[in-house]
């Protein structure tokens, strides 16, 4: 891939295709957004027609180009092993929206099928690239706080954004709180802190589909002996949230918009009343974006990534059990 562009191929025509790809891939030179595919070829062409996308159709031709890189899967979760798989074993690489999968087996099923075709799989936890939350994690683990007595995240969406209709209820298609916000939270505190395990989960379901949970609050214990609290939720307030705080013995550390850092994210950490770290996210940086050159430089050099596939899936086994824990079946 020396000397050309990152050439992407897309699988679905929905907003997240917009915003998380053909976006930000106008503001990174070396990745050129070549062709889409749906299930609908209309839908494609529509979709390519109104952002200057060359080629359209269905997956099979996105697949079939021998232009296309890597392969955007922006499809339900439920979707992504199937597709992703047959992505890899048509050469290419591929970016899964998060999270990776529907499941842990079918997690496994995308990183054992890039190991077997020697291509890459990626998970679009963009908010891992943004400096933001590089600092924040460095933070965490300079000693600042202290040992850490108690910490929690809420990832709680407004109330009015989620409603009947929208994809994130439907059980069939991976719906589901923990799925949608969840999965961002553990992969967040296994970067904090490591591996972990469930100690207890509870969960409040969908009228409209008991498999779906509109909140789920659950404990993670890790090897390290911390416990972290984590609220993902569709019935949050008005404003909603996307905070973590930890409490330390030396000192407290409360951040916002941990998930979407280029939403004006703070990170403050105080002890008593002195006030020892206050710090806002860099305004014009996109997580979308630093994804993107990520992914350009990983694929050039081969080197190490937090987005790999066979990183996600123990998150996506997590989640398993998050959702087990509160009596409820993985997707």
């Amino acid at each position: 891939m020396t000397g050309q562009p990152l050439r992407v191929g897309i699988f679905g025509t929905g907003g997240i295709a917009e915003r998380a790809m053909v976006e930000p891939s106008t503001l990174v030179d070396s990745v050129q957004v070549i062709a889409v595919g749906s299930r609908d070829p209309e839908r494609a062409r529509a979709f390519a027609d109104r952002f200057g996308i060359k080629a359209a159709g269905d997956y099979a031709s996105v697949m079939a180009n021998p232009d296309v890189d890597l392969v955007y899967v922006a499809l339900p979760p439920t979707a992504h092993a199937l597709w992703a798989v047959a992505a890899l074993r048509a050469g290419k690489h591929i970016l899964c929206e998060k999270p990776l999968s529907a499941n842990g087996t079918d997690a496994r099923a995308i990183a054992d099928a890039a190991e077997a075709t020697g291509r890459s799989a990626f998970v679009g936890f963009h908010y891992r690239l943004h400096s933001f939350t590089q600092r924040l994690l460095d933070v965490i683990g300079s000693g600042v706080l202290g040992d850490i007595d108690d910490a929690s995240i809420d990832f709680s969406i407004p109330h009015f954004v989620v409603k009947p209709g929208n994809i994130r209820l439907n059980g069939d298609l991976g719906g589901g709180a923990v799925m949608d916000v969840g999965c961002y939270a553990i992969d967040l505190l296994r970067a904090a802190w490591g591996e972990a395990h469930v100690v207890s989960s509870s969960a409040r379901l969908y009228d409209g589909d008991p498999r779906v949970d509109m909140q789920t609050d659950f404990v993670l214990a890790f090897e390290t002996g911390i416990r972290a609290r984590v609220r993902a939720s569709f019935l949050g307030d008005d404003k909603g949230q996307m905070s973590l705080t930890i409490v330390g013995s030396a000192a407290t550390l409360h951040a916002t918009s941990v998930i979407v850092p280029q939403w004006g994210a703070t990170l403050r950490v105080a002890a008593g009343e002195n006030l020892l770290i206050d710090e806002k996210a860099m305004e014009g940086e996109s997580s979308y974006v630093a994804q993107l050159e990520h992914l350009v430089d990983v694929l050039a050099s081969d080197g190490p990534s937090p987005l790999t596939a066979a990183h996600a899936t123990a998150t996506m086994a997590l989640v398993d059990d998050v959702y087990r824990a509160a009596g409820l079946q993985p997707r």
